[in-house]
């Protein structure tokens, strides 16, 4: 169903207030909301994580009482449930606003359309949808995960059109990039939404990454703090001299201890996890990751680290960029055989990035989701 254009624009700076976050809200959502009266913005609201007001809450209270008539936005349905803050839709009906526009329904079965039913039963007019799209992209990490059972893990693939992760011979220490700078930037703004970014041994020895968001400028939607650095070193010959500071690094029972110690003195919290041969075990790795209140994983770097953590059927979502260059030789994706661990993927979104390509898949059907949270068969 088509929207008015007026819904469509107010819902977009409810969508824009849900990402300008000074951190990420995991495990619960990033919901954005605008109170909105003949286009006039009275009062804007994000949800800021575990423990506080919710987005809808925050802009009702500065709207005040001009709420009373007007209209509200939310990217995400009111809750009807009792969880560390009071339910919301009880508290909407309440404000006396007079229509309610939702981007999406919210996949928690303790809600499951409840809000948006209680919403209708008061008499205030609702529509679903708006923005549907930008809404559920703004929740997908909880939707995949159930509410983060567990942590949702994504992928981040830069190569050439041979499928080249870097040249052949690249000195060691100074990384070489493919793609261009909106690539780039755009990989800033992923890392922003992921509490963890995570490397190989053979990325830091070649690249020594920063793993930060420092090419997300003012104006692009993120949450301004970075992620963690990590990085998976089985025998920690690697990380040593990476970096000061906090970062994480992922070892094996029987790796060094003295190195050990000289990383604690760096600044890293390093973690052993169960391995085979020194081979990292990637489900025990986020549980450990997971038992340190890191919900969104995103993995970088070179093939092997990517193919252990698709293999085990560990990825939610990959995005891959493809440059327009052909290298020859380098590293590429190892003699293993990967077509069962992406045969589940659906292609989400092809778009241009710059001169480069980007690819994003997911292992849950963007699509079915989409239907199901953002279609509304009351009005629309």
């Amino acid at each position: 169903m088509a929207h008015n254009r007026n819904d469509t624009e107010l819902m977009a700076e409810a969508h824009r207030v849900a990402q300008r976050l000074p951190r990420r809200p995991w495990p619960n959502p990033p919901v954005g909301a605008v109170v909105a009266r003949d286009g006039e913005i009275l009062g804007r609201g994000a949800h800021h994580g575990p423990g506080t007001d919710h987005a809808e809450i925050v802009a009702l209270r500065e709207a005040g009482p001009a709420a009373r008539g007007a209209t509200l936005y939310v990217t995400l349905e009111p809750c009807n449930h009792q969880g560390r803050t009071p339910p919301c839709a009880p508290r909407v009906i309440g404000s006396g606003v007079a229509r309610v526009v939702v981007g999406a329904r919210d996949p928690n079965p303790q809600v499951a359309g409840g809000g948006l039913d209680l919403l209708r039963a008061a008499g205030i007019d609702v529509t679903l949808g708006v923005l549907g799209r930008g809404c559920l992209e703004l929740i997908w990490p909880y939707v995949v995960t159930d509410a983060f059972r567990r942590p949702f893990v994504s992928l981040k693939t830069a190569t050439s059109l041979d499928g080249r992760f870097a040249p052949p011979g690249a000195p060691p220490g100074a990384p070489v990039y493919f793609t261009g700078e909106e690539s780039l930037q755009e990989t800033a703004r992923l890392r922003r939404w992921h509490d963890l970014v995570l490397v190989g041994a053979n990325t830091v020895r070649c690249d020594r990454p920063r793993l930060d968001g420092r090419r997300a400028d003012a104006a692009t939607l993120c949450p301004a703090a970075d992620p963690l650095p990590a990085c998976a070193d089985g025998d920690l010959a690697e990380a040593a001299g990476w970096r000061t500071g906090p970062h994480l690094v992922f070892t094996s029972a029987a790796a060094d201890a003295g190195r050990e110690r000289a990383l604690r003195g760096a600044g890293a919290d390093v973690v052993r996890c169960k391995d085979e041969d020194g081979r990292l075990d990637p489900a025990d790795l986020l549980a450990q990751a997971a038992a340190r209140g890191h919900w969104t994983v995103m993995l970088e770097g070179g093939p092997a680290l990517a193919a252990s953590f698709l293999a085990a059927g560990l990825v939610d979502r990959w995005v891959q960029f493809v440059a327009p260059t052909l290298v020859g030789g380098g590293p590429r994706w190892a003699d293993r055989e990967l077509a069962p661990a992406v045969r589940d993927f659906s292609l989400t979104r092809a778009v241009r990035s710059g001169g480069d390509a980007c690819l994003t898949w997911d292992r849950t059907d963007f699509a079915q989701r989409r239907a199901a949270l953002c279609g509304d068969k009351d009005g629309g």
